[in-house]
């Protein structure tokens, strides 16, 4: 197996598991860390489907008494309804302090899960079993919860760190392309955030046709966050860098309308309009970073251009990275060397 560890000053530690066929042995891990003697599953209706009865039974099998709380799929359905119904499927199966939430999905059902164990009885303890690759290396890595309202994206959430996070890149096989290409683009944010080296074997697999190591991928991803997570759980700074493409990302995703985007998608557009605009302030000085991104999002099927007729303006005020007019903007100095600087909203907006 390939284990990532995350522990730090706040004495939040847990493990993240990557092995492929491990989610077949949920009922052994859950059970070293249960307290308790029940547990929720929640989770979509399109991976209900495809994974919940193998988790059930893994868990039944260890005497856990386990229920099933199944949501809509899709970021339009990450809101404070689904949330109510969490909420009700606890109560109904009477689920206490000692016991536990499973967020079997991808990143919508992990940040709703999440959000409801940290609220849930002010607080019970969850497991992430990612089955998206944009869940695996991003959003079940470092215990941000989150729902959407109307106004915007995640400005309702909650610092919740997952107990254990249960990576079975079998599961990844039954995404369809357009999911795992927006997956990709968290690893390729990641790669030009801190690793050159993974960004190369990236760029090789595209060249020249080699097929990904998606277990080494999925753990390299997990080493690079859970480093930033553990030096900087609460965003103050380091942390920060991980926002690089979410300014304007967010607000695309926003402005288009929940689910017409994928939030991988978002994000590419959001890291290409980053690298223009800090070339055109001249913080980012290599200007071949800009074809090397066009390039490699391209290839992955992933858009690099504003869709025509969204007005960014509203969206961008409501950025939680906001200060009174100005924003932290994630820029890259060179691979491997964000850069973090304060400019007024108005200034993006022009530009």
């Amino acid at each position: 197996k390939a284990e990532v560890k995350i522990k730090n000053d706040l004495n939040i530690n847990y493990d993240i598991l990557v092995r492929k066929g491990l989610i077949k042995d949920t009922g052994k891990l859950i059970k070293n860390i249960l307290k308790g003697n029940r547990a929720l599953i929640i989770t979509d209706d399109i991976v209900n489907k495809l994974y919940a009865d193998i988790v059930k039974e893994s868990l039944e099998k260890e005497n856990i008494i386990t229920s099933l709380c199944v949501l809509p799929n899709g970021e339009a359905n990450k809101n404070i309804e689904s949330i109510n119904n969490i909420f009700s499927s606890l109560a109904e199966n009477e689920l206490s302090r000692k016991d536990i939430i499973i967020a079997l999905g991808g990143g919508v059902i992990g940040d709703m899960a999440g959000y409801a164990a940290a609220v849930w009885m002010r607080g019970i303890d969850f497991v992430q079993i990612p089955t998206t690759l944009l869940a695996c290396v991003d959003s079940s890595v470092g215990g941000k919860t989150a729902i959407n309202i109307k106004e915007g994206k995640n400005l309702v959430g909650a610092f919740h760190s997952p107990k254990l996070v249960i990576i079975d890149s079998n599961t990844l096989l039954s995404l369809p392309k357009r999911e795992f290409n927006g997956g990709m683009a968290e690893v390729i944010k990641h790669a030009f955030l801190f690793d050159e080296a993974l960004l190369e074997l990236i760029e090789a697999h595209i060249h020249n046709n080699t097929n990904l190591d998606i277990d080494f991928i999925l753990k390299r991803n997990c080493e690079l966050k859970a480093h930033i997570v553990e030096i900087d759980y609460k965003e103050q700074k380091e942390r920060m860098f991980l926002n690089f493409g979410h300014t304007i990302g967010h607000s695309v995703e926003n402005a288009a309308g929940y689910g017409v985007l994928l939030h991988g998608e978002a994000v590419a557009i959001g890291m290409v309009f980053a690298i223009e605009y800090g070339i055109k302030k001249g913080i980012t000085k290599d200007k071949n970073i800009l074809e090397r991104a066009k390039n490699i999002l391209s290839k992955f099927s992933l858009p690099i251009h504003i869709p025509d007729n969204i007005n960014l303006k509203d969206s961008i005020k409501l950025d939680k990275k906001r200060s009174d007019d100005k924003i932290n903007f994630v820029f890259l100095e060179s691979i491997g060397k964000p850069y973090i600087e304060k400019v007024s909203i108005n200034d993006i907006i022009n530009y």
